[in-house]
């Protein structure tokens, strides 16, 4: 097949021309039409008004942070490492905050309008991608789920983060968390996201339990089914509670009301 460089260059801009229009709603504002969507097949809502500047502005008018709200609490998104990553490649695309109501925008001269457009799009994926750090094996986003989890459960007094329990070497068999326990006997808490942790808890839970220290203990798993079955039999020899992800809230509340002071 011989390729035709004009006539995919003539479908292209046919096609582009088609999908991508100006609409103007009901009370006069102005949007964008793409295919950028979100995962459920919502389209982006990117808005189109004159900048402060004298140029264009697009925004989202706090779509995407909505969108991200249904299944993620706004606050704890902002905070820890998905909010620097979200710092960082707002800087590196040009986003910036609209305004107090969580609405992001990029403004442009007029004549940049096309690759504006592209480059928000692009961006608004890359923020709402954000989400999915949650979903997976790593360990930085989970513990600030799991410390936001308990910074709104625990007063911030009961608890003590990377506590180094009274045994021998005891730096190298540091606690998440240690709570205040009801029965006397301090409560420690163990996140654990994936087949490593497991293993390290088990060893640090067995330590404990020769040298006769007296604690309790909640296992906090960010998917309890990826651990493999023979690592989580160990641990559950040694451990105490288990709450299978940060998803069982209500699992973890009730265990956390029996257990904290």
């Amino acid at each position: 097949m011989t390729i035709d460089p004009d006539a995919l260059r003539n479908l292209l801009c046919e096609r582009l021309c088609e999908d991508v229009r100006v609409d103007a709603r009901p009370d006069g504002a102005l949007m964008l039409r793409t295919h950028f969507e979100f995962p459920d097949g919502d389209r982006y809502p990117i808005h189109l008004s004159e900048a402060a500047s004298g140029g264009l502005r697009l925004s989202d008018r706090g779509h995407t942070l909505m969108h991200i709200s249904y299944e993620h609490d706004i606050d704890s998104f902002m905070d820890g490492n998905r909010g620097m990553l979200l710092e960082r490649f707002m800087g590196e695309t040009g986003l910036s905050w609209e305004g107090d109501g969580g609405a992001l925008c990029m403004d442009t001269p007029p004549e940049r309008l096309p690759e504006a457009l592209f480059t928000f799009g692009q961006a608004l994926t890359r923020v709402y991608d954000l989400t999915l750090l949650s979903r997976t094996n790593v360990g930085s986003t989970f513990y600030d789920d799991l410390a936001d989890l308990l910074s709104n459960r625990i007063d911030e007094v009961k608890i003590e983060r990377d506590y180094l329990p009274p045994v021998p070497n005891a730096q190298a068999y540091p606690v998440d968390y240690r709570i205040e326990g009801k029965s006397g006997d301090p409560l420690f808490l163990y996140g654990v996201p994936n087949r490593d942790k497991a293993r390290l808890t088990t060893i640090m839970l067995s330590y404990f339990h020769r040298h006769d220290l007296r604690f309790e203990s909640i296992l906090v798993f960010e998917d309890q089914s990826q651990i493999p079955r023979l690592d989580l039999a160990r641990l559950s020899d040694v451990g105490g509670d288990m709450i299978s992800s940060l998803a069982a809230n209500e699992d973890l509340n009730r265990k956390l009301l029996q257990r904290a002071a």
